[in-house]
């Protein structure tokens, strides 16, 4: 199950590092991301399988196209949101995003052109060492002490502190229980759980995510507006930042009481 769910991941991570050697298929660099996500994940319980396993280490070479690649997807990701605004005030905005994402996309094809696809045949071997003689009961035991110790975390995450970026650390550990489910293939006692539904677990990542662009919405505007406060356009761009803050706002609240009165955070 383990080792069946890393091939098909490894086979896809493949496809689209060659896929990704054309800088206009803007969806091999996402699919390359959502693959080495889940591998993350999948590391994550393999350090509970056998400690031993040094996960860290193993994914060193492929964090550093995840890195790269995220910040080519939120450029770009923001650059089309401003696009569907059909307004003039925004175009040197996102002529900015377009600079920035050139300079982005020459470091990951650097680090794309190093890239040694033998690290995953590497990891492939150790993992296939470690589930050797592991039932599948002890590796589900295994995936259902990680759901424990996430949940807690997303706890500890939402009352912390009150600052935004909790949120956005909430919808990433929520994503990874989802790829955790997916790796046992929904075995997990996700309801149970987090008093949610997996299907309302999706919906709720659909929220985050919507409110995480607009938070990069939000803040590259602003960081513009400040660096240009004389332009012409800046009433205009003002409109457009209030009308984000209220959008943004709305899927705060929304967010934030599915957690509490769903999840029970």
């Amino acid at each position: 199950m383990i080792l069946t769910y890393f091939r098909k991941h490894k086979q896809l991570i493949e496809e689209n590092l060659s896929l990704c050697a054309d800088p206009q298929d803007i969806e091999a660099v996402h699919n390359l991301r959502l693959s080495i996500k889940r591998l993350r994940v999948l590391a994550r319980l393999t350090e509970l399988i056998d400690p031993k396993f040094d996960a860290k280490a193993k994914l060193r070479e492929t964090n550093k196209l995840f890195k790269r690649a995220g910040r080519i997807r939120d450029i770009q990701i923001t650059s089309q949101l401003f696009i569907d605004y059909q307004n003039q005030a925004l175009d040197p905005v996102i002529e900015r995003l377009r600079q920035r994402e050139e300079k982005q996309r020459l470091r990951f094809d650097q680090a794309l052109s190093i890239f040694n696809k033998e690290v995953l045949n590497d990891f492939e071997s150790r993992l296939t060492e470690v589930l050797k003689g592991k039932s599948i009961q002890y590796n589900l035991g295994m995936g259902q002490a990680l759901l424990s110790d996430w949940e807690i975390e997303v706890h500890e995450l939402f009352h912390g502190n009150t600052k935004e970026k909790r949120m956005h650390d909430i919808r990433t550990r929520l994503k990874d229980i989802n790829y955790l489910n997916n790796i046992f293939d929904d075995q997990l006692p996700v309801r149970e759980q987090l008093n949610i539904s997996i299907e309302r677990l999706k919906e709720l990542g659909e929220i985050a995510g919507t409110w995480h662009d607009d938070l990069n919405l939000e803040t590259e505007l602003g960081k513009f507006m400040r660096k240009h406060p004389d332009l012409a356009s800046i009433e205009s761009l003002k409109e457009i930042i209030s009308e984000i803050r209220v959008k943004k706002q709305g899927l705060y609240q929304e967010y934030s009481c599915i957690l509490m009165n769903e999840m029970k955070v």
